[in-house]
């Protein structure tokens, strides 16, 4: 397979060479030519959104090989001349460098910057990573002083060839309409060569329309459309559950998603503007409660402390250092998580964030990634600052962020360290914090809460809106500029499917036994072995202390649903309306668990199973009762009863209420055993993404004799598949029996293909 490969990537450089986009110079380069492979994971360039993350992996280089990156147009002018003898120039460096510079990525606000220096090919694996994200955006338009069409020269006697009278700038555009390449610059001396070579390489084309949710393959927003808030960490997989559906044959989408923070998406759902709503924490952050819900799980999730940087943790052939991205799980104690959240705006290198970060703590000892840190001269001294993630130079960011409002995030979180680290877990001293220094912070819900309204305290920076939060964080997620040059750090409070979806590195915490668990697919199911029913109905995440295999900030990802049925204005029940929640909630308790978003985690069979019951209560009631409660929760002063929203603490810190019964719910399932082995402190992939939205981009079947007819049959065959069989898998995977509405159609089906 590797001659194959190479034989195939000599015959594209040839075909590259010959259009112009790859060179290999030199007489050198005829006898000898450097053999190497790219591979590109994070996401698929050619279907992504401005900045999502990119890691290209050059292998196959000779020792002391180096590479980096450019944007470029595509294709690549070709309207140089060269200077003195002004002959057409068609060198590709010259062309890269003349072109490929001053690019605007639209996110960040920023230059689109490469490394400051090659690459140089690791020790250890023998390969190049360049780590990076998907741009979008457009360059600065700008005169090319040897092209003719964009020079700023003027024609003369001795320079005949400027044709430029309007004075145009040269620019071009990088989006969905628009595809460029990242080319790589890739610099080596082959085997049985003394000569090194230089090879500009064009072959990763990359298309990235703007941050946002599109469903693909759909008739749009129709009459029984469902309107459903949810905070943004879930958009992914409702637009993956939506095309599922209705992208096999084009119909209107199920669910209009309505991105808003939990407690105004509870609200509507309360006052019937939404039909249904996506929490993690039941109705903890719901202002009032007057609609009678069923919570319908639909994944695993976990609040995280995620790590955006690079450190220097690696060496090249040379021996010399060589930072890369956290890919790695730190290991933070309760009372560093508590201390880094509630003791900002202070120099890290005296008390600020509790002096964690300071050379020599116990974090910075224990953590050798953040003990190789150091400021961009290379200095220790002002390492902490480095490594707390303070901007010198903006003074408004000290390092941590996050998404502001109300949201389960900082409850689970904050409910935690109020009981894990009450020592810790306490405001800082100085006058910054005025009366409120030294005081205990308790339970928020909103990350803004932690810095009291007060100017100079920055526990965390929270900005509105997972995009703002993304930009916010740009310079440590690029590391290309000289602040990064031994290393850098930012911090984010956030979610696994947003850290998984940025490529951000969640740090891994106390496992209740001298060790750390990372938020791994793995440890959160086992954390779902502990999972217990609060009063309001919903299912949650108990104690679990005891199981060192289990994150203990897992929480469970629920779709609010109506148990009474919709209505319109007039009280009049929505039949179509009504059938269309049905569909899409047995799609997210079947088939939809394929279909999650990245970082989100299937629901354990035992979970599955609730998830099923809680969904057959939906719709279950009276339109009577629904247009009584409606009318309460739009006049919520004219009715008695509903929640405060309060969220409270029980005994182990993270309010949850009374079991399913002995064990919890689904006891002896999926959760570990205390002797299991150690769990893998990887951070997850986020190849899931890809899948999620290029879902309706289904295989095209050429058709046979009779086939227009079975064509007709396949997108329902399918949407069958998707959203019932999956089930099958979970119930046998437990070794469980199947329902007996599934054993029914599973039956069916066989005998249809016997009889066949």
């Amino acid at each position: 397979m590797t001659g194959v490969r190479r034989v195939l990537l000599v015959f594209v450089s040839g075909f590259l060479a010959v259009a112009g986009v790859l060179v290999v110079p030199s007489a050198t380069a005829q006898t000898a030519s450097l053999s190497y492979s790219v591979q590109t994971s994070g996401v698929d360039p050619l279907h992504a959104q401005d900045g999502d993350p990119l890691r290209i992996t050059i292998s196959g280089l000779p020792a002391g090989a180096t590479a980096n990156y450019r944007v470029c147009p595509s294709p690549l002018p070709d309207g140089l001349l060269k200077p003195g003898t002004w002959a057409p120039d068609h060198t590709v460096a010259a062309r890269v460098a003349a072109y490929c510079s001053a690019f605007n990525d639209e996110l960040s606000g920023a230059v689109f910057a490469p490394p400051n220096t090659p690459r140089g090919r690791s020790a250890a694996t023998q390969n190049i990573v360049l780590d990076t994200f998907v741009p979008r955006g457009s360059r600065t338009p700008a005169n090319i002083n040897f092209d003719p069409e964009y020079t700023q020269l003027q024609p003369s006697q001795a320079l005949t060839w400027p044709s430029n009278p309007e004075g145009k700038k040269y620019s071009y555009t990088c989006d969905e309409n628009n595809p460029c390449t990242m080319t790589l610059t890739i610099t080596g001396t082959p085997p049985g060569s003394t000569a090194a070579q230089t090879v500009y390489d064009s072959s990763i084309t990359f298309a990235a329309s703007a941050p946002g949710l599109e469903i693909q393959g759909c008739g749009g927003v129709g009459a029984s459309t469902l309107n459903a808030s949810m905070p943004e960490r879930f958009g992914d997989t409702a637009v993956s559950w939506n095309q599922m559906l209705c992208a096999p044959t084009q119909s209107a989408q199920p669910a209009n998603i309505v991105a808003e923070t939990e407690d105004a998406g509870l609200r509507a759902f309360d006052t019937g503007a939404s039909d249904i709503a996506m929490t993690g924490s039941g109705g903890r952050l719901a202002s009032q409660t007057e609609r009678e819900r069923a919570y319908v799980p639909a994944a695993l999730n976990a609040t995280v402390i995620a790590a955006v940087g690079w450190a220097p943790t690696d060496v090249t052939d040379s021996g010399a250092l060589v930072s890369s991205r956290l890919g790695t799980a730190l290991t933070f104690t309760w009372d560093d998580v508590a201390n880094m959240l509630s003791k900002g705006g202070l120099s890290p290198s005296s008390t600020g964030r509790g002096g964690i970060f300071r050379n020599g703590s116990p974090l910075v000892t224990r953590n050798p990634a953040l003990d190789a840190i150091k400021d961009g001269n290379g200095n220790t001294t002002s390492a902490p600052e480095t490594r707390a993630g303070v901007d010198t130079a903006n003074l408004s960011f000290f390092g941590v962020t996050g998404e502001s409002g109300p949201s389960t995030v900082p409850a689970i979180l904050s409910g935690k360290l109020a009981s894990a680290a009450p020592g810790a877990w306490v405001y800082g001293t100085t006058s910054y914090f005025a009366d409120k220094g030294g005081g205990p912070v308790g339970t928020v819900t909103d990350l803004n809460a932690l810095n009291l309204d007060l100017v100079n305290v920055h526990n965390v920076d929270a900005k509105s809106g997972r995009v703002n939060v993304r930009k916010q964080v740009n310079g440590p997620v690029l590391g290309t500029g000289f602040e990064c040059t031994n290393g850098c750090l930012n911090w984010v409070v956030t979610d696994l499917a947003t850290a998984t979806e940025y490529g951000w590195a969640p740090v891994a915490l106390p496992d209740g036994h001298g060790g750390y668990v990372a938020p791994t697919p793995a440890s959160l199911r086992a954390a779902a072995a502990h999972a217990t029913q609060a009063e309001d109905g919903s299912v949650t995440i108990g104690d679990v202390s005891a199981d060192p295999a289990a994150y203990p900030l897992t929480f469970v990802e629920s779709v609010a649903a109506p148990v009474n049925p919709l209505i319109d204005e007039s009280c009049q029940p929505l039949a179509d309306k009504q059938a269309q929640l049905a569909t899409f909630l047995k799609a997210a308790t079947n088939g939809g668990q394929g279909g999650l978003g990245a970082g989100l985690v299937p629901l354990t069979p035992e979970l599955l199973s609730a998830a099923q019951e809680a969904a057959a209560l939906v719709g279950t009631g009276t339109a009577a009762e629904a247009c009584q409660e409606r009318e309460d929760a739009r006049n919520p002063g004219s009715a008695t009863g509903g929640s405060s929203g309060s969220y409270t603490t029980g005994s182990g810190g993270d309010g949850l209420g009374t079991g399913f019964g002995t064990g919890g719910l689904g006891a002896g399932g999926s959760g570990s055993a205390a002797g299991a082995a150690p769990l893998d402190t990887k951070v997850p992939t986020p190849e899931s993404l890809t899948e999620s939205r290029n879902l309706a981009a289904s295989t095209k079947i050429p058709f046979f004799p009779g086939g227009t007819a079975l064509a007709a049959l396949i997108p329902l065959l399918a949407l069958v598949g998707l959203v019932v069989l999956p089930a099958g898998t979970a119930y046998a995977s437990a070794g469980r029996p199947l329902p007996p509405w599934l054993d029914a159609l599973k039956r069916r089906i066989t005998s249809m293909r016997s009889g066949s």
